[in-house]
């Protein structure tokens, strides 16, 4: 069996092929499971779509609940139900795969929120500070995470690039913090330019998709 957990970010709903305003990065996470399915019936899948239901920003509510602070210990487990579901489905899961535009050059803010809840200490990281790393990630390092974005423009991550693309780097910074070890990434490029730009972009990820569920399968599936 195995357990994917698909998180979407993006604000459009709808599938992009489908629906002339949807979302190229849902287009990419839709093929990933439907493709990973076909080879492999035994596939489990929790959808998290923080684009459609965002978790709620940590406040300082959530902050006292966490470090231990809360009126009283039944306060703060309501507090962090959320953040303790969510945590909980990341364990779960064989496989993360995340769907992500870029929004002004980093993820949208939906996604901020959702790493905010997951990053708990003694839950997903461990502090001993008479070390000299004190900090040590607590999800198995083993788990892949995919990411698949979508870019109005192009070829952010050149040397030379005027503007800095942030989605990839952000999110690998504090999925390795708590843990992950293994990345993997596929954009689509060309969004705001359309035509035949676009289409070889999207052509080009979905194949790089389908040959990443290839060699993932033959790892995760005895």
């Amino acid at each position: 069996m195995t357990n994917i957990l698909r998180i979407d970010a993006s604000v459009r709903t709808g599938i992009s092929g489908t629906n002339p305003h949807g979302s190229l990065s849902r287009r990419l996470t839709e093929l990933f499971i439907n493709t990973w399915a076909e080879n492999d019936s035994s596939i489990q899948v929790k959808h998290r779509d923080v684009g459609k239901n965002p978790p709620p920003l940590i406040d300082e509510e959530w902050i006292v609940s966490e470090f231990g602070y809360a009126e009283s210990e039944e306060k703060a487990q309501q507090r962090l139900k959320l953040s303790d579901e969510l945590i909980a489905e990341l364990k779960w899961a064989d496989l993360i795969v995340i769907g992500v535009p870029m929004y002004n050059f980093g993820p949208p803010a939906h996604l901020k929120a959702y790493i905010d809840n997951i990053v708990r200490k003694d839950k997903t990281y461990a502090f001993d500070a008479d070390q000299q790393q004190p900090y040590t990630g607590l999800l198995d390092a083993q788990k892949p995470l995919v990411i698949l974005s979508a870019r109005g423009g192009h070829d952010f991550d050149a040397p030379d690039a005027p503007f800095q693309n942030h989605v990839e780097p952000s999110i690998k910074t504090a999925f390795n913090f708590i843990g992950i070890q293994q990345f993997h990434e596929i954009a689509i490029e060309y969004q705001e330019y359309g035509g035949e730009l676009l289409e070889k972009s999207i052509q080009q990820a979905e194949q790089k998709t389908t040959a990443l569920i290839h060699d993932l399968q033959q790892k995760l599936i005895p």
